[in-house]
């Protein structure tokens, strides 16, 4: 099914998005796009809705209103086994890694294959091989998660995200809790696999400097606006938005300051 076709192939279109729980609106009649192989920052504070819009882009919850396509396809009218092959062109990384700690590293990246195909062991240890390897990990295939560091678990939950041949990816805060080195690795891997493998990815993080590092583009979302306040290059957020919330988040300016500012 597709409903609401673009006149482009975007890897993603939200149009005319209203999102929310209850009576209470996250986000109100919002639309935006990500272009294929773009990375795209999804910024704003505490309640605007950032990990609830990613929940709505991969079809974990419904819209209250709009659609949201998915390389042309509507994941949200789609059913039953069309929306699953809609959902395997996505894949997610939560903020925790969310590793299996019962499974080694080959057994997490292998488990998606195990799940939802029927090709053989020796074919899903391969691929899992090749994705771990991709993020410089196939070392440490035989590890436990609790053998693993923090950036070490993301690179798996990564490797995990794809196995299923995803080829728009979703990474919840994926340098929360790492060191500045390891957030840096991180990022050139991120990078790598866009230029390697063409990969969208959609990433909610607040760390400026990988934000600066990797993004394409970034908008931001404002909860008492229930919309998208800003949209364009982290540089022209930074020195060219004409909104102070804008400019506060992008230049690590402190309410106190920000005040100051406007009545000083």
């Amino acid at each position: 099914m597709i409903v609401g076709k673009s006149n482009r192939n975007y890897a993603i279109s939200v149009q005319n998005l209203t999102m929310g729980y209850g009576t209470k609106i996250l986000l109100e009649n919002t639309s935006f796009n990500v272009e294929q192989g773009e990375i795209l920052v999804i910024l704003g504070g505490s309640g605007c809705g950032k990990s609830s819009l990613m929940k709505h882009l991969i079809g974990l919850y419904p819209p209250k209103s709009g659609d949201i396509l998915i390389n042309n396809r509507s994941i949200v009218h789609a059913k039953n086994n069309e929306k699953s092959n809609i959902q395997r062109q996505l894949g997610v990384m939560y903020q925790s890694g969310a590793l299996f700690g019962s499974l080694n590293v080959i057994e997490n990246v292998r488990f998606p294959l195990d799940e939802f195909t029927d090709i053989g062991l020796d074919e899903k240890n391969l691929i899992a091989r090749i994705l771990l390897d991709l993020l410089e990990m196939g070392h440490a295939e035989a590890l436990m998660p609790n053998e693993l560091s923090g950036g070490m678990i993301k690179r798996v939950g990564i490797a995990r995200a794809m196995a299923l041949g995803a080829n728009i990816l979703m990474l919840d805060e994926p340098s929360a809790g790492l060191d500045p080195i390891t957030s840096a690795n991180l990022d050139q891997a991120i990078l790598q696999l866009r230029k390697n493998l063409g990969c969208t990815f959609i990433i909610v993080t607040h760390e400026l400097q990988s934000i600066f590092e990797v993004a394409d583009r970034a908008i931001m979302l404002d909860p008492k606006a229930k919309s998208i306040i800003a949209e364009g290059s982290p540089a022209e957020l930074r020195d060219k938005s004409p909104d102070p919330r804008v400019r506060q988040f992008f230049n690590r300016i402190s309410d106190h300051e920000q005040k100051s500012k406007r009545y000083g």
